[in-house]
Order: structure tokens, then C-alpha cells, then sequence
């Protein structure tokens, strides 16, 4: 991590501990705006951005480190499709616009929310439908539009996902590890029962698994050599890891953890929105096995990247 990088993670650390500290804050009403509003003024959504816009001209490396400390806090707001704008139209109002991926076209949306970008067009915001994410979040589907991106930024929009989810997962293993320390039963901590170490050991492989497949995928991105085999399974690994995390995080707290008072829902019901945003598992891991078969010298070639990946 460069020295610019830190100082932007340790900045964004301290504003996000600030505004989230209180799990009982995380439900007012005005906390996305208020976050967004924030975040848009330190410049944390510009580190994609050119210097000649403002931004810090940094890798894609550099913008995972911002998702995954946004991730970590279950902050609110769509640091993803941020980045990306900020990247793709440097003169948006980053307050006003949002970015659509999939289809059909989604995209996250604010109370200031006046227009939707699907690649190739501009709609207004009130065309389309507003929907309630799993997360409480707001959303908009534009029905019979797809967003329009090209490879590179879909396969962005995937990695800065799965470096958030693997910042949030890492939190709730913390959460969850402290709690089964401190909380006793039988007279004794819950970290001493061997059914629950299993379950965290599995847990923690899960999130050890994509955090190596998220550096390699981001490292081969910023030399210019990314392939839609490590951005695939790198996303389509998130969401294995997203599912067990958050299954075993409430299987261990229990109810707890669904209460207004507690933080963990927050991130769980976060992580599972973002195991389906920007390239759902299944879809995912389709597009692997589809290239797999299309590979022209058969399937270990491609996985080993000493044939051409498919077109």
C-alpha cells in the first residue's frame, strides 16, 4: 500500500468510525446522504479519477483498498458505482448521477438521485422503478434496459464488490470471534465448543480463499493482463464466501444479531446484496465454464493461460 493509499484508508477509517461507531445511528433516516455527502467531500470517490479532474490517478488496487474499508464499516453508501463514475465521466455530479450494471439495469440511487448512466445512455432517475434492496437500501430497476458496459468496467465493478464483501466479511468474523470468546454457555466460552471452531475455520477459509483470488485478480488488472477468469472467480468465490460467513456469523450470535441494537445485520444484509450485484455467482461462474469449453486448447491450457482466452 503507498503512502497515498494509507493516508486516504486511515482518513476514510476515522470519518466512517466517527458516523457508524453508534450501531444504534446506522438507522437514521438521513445517514446515506449525510455519508455521501461526506465521502464526495474528502475526494475518497476521485482515486480512479485523473489528476487533471481532481483525482489521484490511482490503480484499481488503490480503489479496492476504499471499497473494502466502506465494506468493513457497512457504510451505506454506493462506493462502488461511485468510483466507477468518477473513473468513466470525470465532469458527473457524483451527488446527482448514478451508475446502472446488469439486466435487466439496476442502479443504487440517494435522495438526490436525478439520472441514471447505463453505459451508453442518460435516463432520469424518475423513469425508472425504485425498489428496496435486501440491505434497506433504495434502488432503481430500468425494466427492458440493459446497462451497456464494456468488459473492463463490468469486470471492475466486480472486483471493487468483491474487495468491499471481503472488508465487510472480515469485520463480521471479528464480531463474531469476539463474541463467541466473551459468551459463555455450559460454563465455558463458546469458542471452546468444536462444532463452533469448525464453523469459524470454515468461515475464515472461505474469506482467505477470495482474498487471494482478489489480489491476484487486481494485481493482473493494474499490469494490464486481467482475464474474465480471475474477475469471474474472484466474484463468483465472494459469493460462496458471503454466504457461509453470514449463515455462521448468525448461526453463532443467534438472535442477537438481527436486533435494531446490534450492528451484524447491517453487515450481513449487505454482503448479500453485494453477492448479487456487479455479477451474480451463477452467473459467474457460467461464464467460466462457457469459456472453459470454448477454449481452443482444452480446458487446463486455459485455466494455466497458455492458450487465448475466448472472445
Amino acid at each position: 500500500m503507498s503512502d497515498t493509499t494509507q493516508m486516504l484508508d486511515d482518513a476514510l477509517d476515522r470519518l466512517l468510525t466517527r458516523q457508524l461507531g453508534d450501531a444504534m445511528a446506522r438507522n437514521a433516516a438521513d445517514l446515506p446522504e449525510t455519508l455521501m455527502a461526506e465521502v464526495l467531500e474528502a475526494g475518497f470517490a476521485l482515486v480512479l479519477a485523473g489528476e487533471e479532474n481532481g483525482g489521484f490517478d490511482g490503480t484499481l488496487t488503490d480503489a479496492a483498498n476504499i471499497a473494502w474499508r466502506c465494506g468493513w464499516h457497512a457504510a451505506p453508501v454506493p462506493i462502488v458505482e461511485m468510483l466507477l463514475l468518477a473513473h468513466l465521466y470525470p465532469d458527473a455530479d457524483l451527488a446527482t448521477v448514478t451508475l446502472a450494471h446488469g439486466n435487466p439495469a439496476i442502479a443504487p440511487t440517494l435522495k438526490n438521485t436525478q439520472s441514471i448512466t447505463t453505459g451508453d445512455t442518460v435516463v432520469a432517475a424518475n423513469t425508472a422503478k425504485p425498489f428496496d434492496h435486501i440491505s434497506r437500501a433504495l434502488w432503481l430497476r430500468l425494466d427492458g434496459v440493459d446497462a451497456n458496459l464494456d468488459n473492463t468496467t463490468k469486470a471492475m465493478g466486480a472486483l471493487l464488490t468483491t474487495a468491499a464483501m471481503t472488508g465487510a466479511m472480515a469485520r463480521v468474523l471479528e464480531i463474531v470471534t469476539d463474541h463467541a470468546t466473551t459468551r459463555t454457555q455450559f460454563g465455558r466460552p463458546l469458542s471452546k465448543f468444536q462444532a463452533i471452531q469448525h464453523q469459524l475455520a470454515e468461515a475464515t477459509s472461505e474469506l482467505t480463499i477470495t482474498e487471494a483470488a482478489l489480489a491476484n485478480a487486481l494485481e493482473a488488472h493494474d499490469a494490464d493482463a486481467g482475464r474474465a477468469l480471475l474477475w469471474n472467480s474472484a466474484k463468483a468465490q465472494a459469493g460462496v464466501a458471503a454466504t457461509k460467513v453470514a449463515a455462521t456469523a448468525h448461526q453463532v450470535m443467534g438472535a442477537i444479531g438481527f436486533t435494531e441494537e446490534h450492528e451484524l445485520h447491517h453487515f450481513t444484509k449487505l454482503l448479500w446484496q453485494w453477492r448479487d450485484s456487479w455479477g451474480r455467482q451463477v452467473d459467474c461462474e457460467l461464464a467460466i465454464g462457457q469459456a472453459a469449453c470454448a477454449a481452443p486448447d482444452g480446458l487446463w491450457a486455459y485455466i494455466t493461460e497458455k492458450s487465448k482466452e475466448p472472445a
